[in-house]
């Protein structure tokens, strides 16, 4: 029997060999898992590679005639393939082993309010920057006046990043 001993309570022990820990279990054998966790990784490996492409060669502003014309060619497919990772995502999550505990009002609600906090970043965070500053307009020479220093740029520098893996969390949550 493991016992902790606290300094500041001779009498207290506390005997965790009697605690049943909740087991978490991922199924590692679900394609569905890998294709999500490909297309999360895939989707800004990607996008940051054609911007960075059209950064130096200029190659969407070529092709499509016009660096606005271009990042909202790149903002297009940058969407699509959003798309499509959030429906994998939505599809890992339904074919994996669900852990009981976490199916209770309380964390149901706390997953939604999680979601409402990050749509709230993420929203006004495109309200912000614009369509063509959200994405990755910098690269295509489309430079913002000044830089934004109000909300929700005042409250962190990543609010588009936090706010999206936040809708994540609470998705995973709801």
């Amino acid at each position: 029997m493991k016992r902790l001993w606290l300094s500041c309570c001779d009498d207290l022990t506390l005997d965790f060999s009697k605690v049943k820990l909740p087991s978490v279990v991922i199924d590692f054998t679900d394609s569905n898992l890998y294709i999500a966790i490909l297309s999360a990784v895939f989707n800004p490996l990607f996008w940051n590679l054609v911007a960075r492409n059209e950064f130096y060669n200029h190659s969407l502003s070529k092709l499509c005639g016009s660096p606005h014309k271009g990042c909202y060619l790149l903002s297009a497919i940058i969407f699509a393939l959003g798309i499509l990772r959030d429906a994998r995502f939505e599809a890992a999550l339904k074919t994996q082993p669900h852990w009981p505990a976490l199916y209770t009002n309380q964390v149901v609600w706390l997953g939604y309010c999680v979601i409402l906090a990050g749509l709230t970043l993420v929203i006004t965070s495109y309200w912000k920057l614009g369509h063509t500053g959200t994405f990755l307009g910098d690269y295509f020479g489309i430079l913002l006046p000044a830089k934004i220093k109000s909300f929700p740029f005042n409250v962190m520098s990543d609010p588009m990043y936090v706010g999206s893996t936040m809708t994540f969390v609470g998705t995973s949550l709801a």
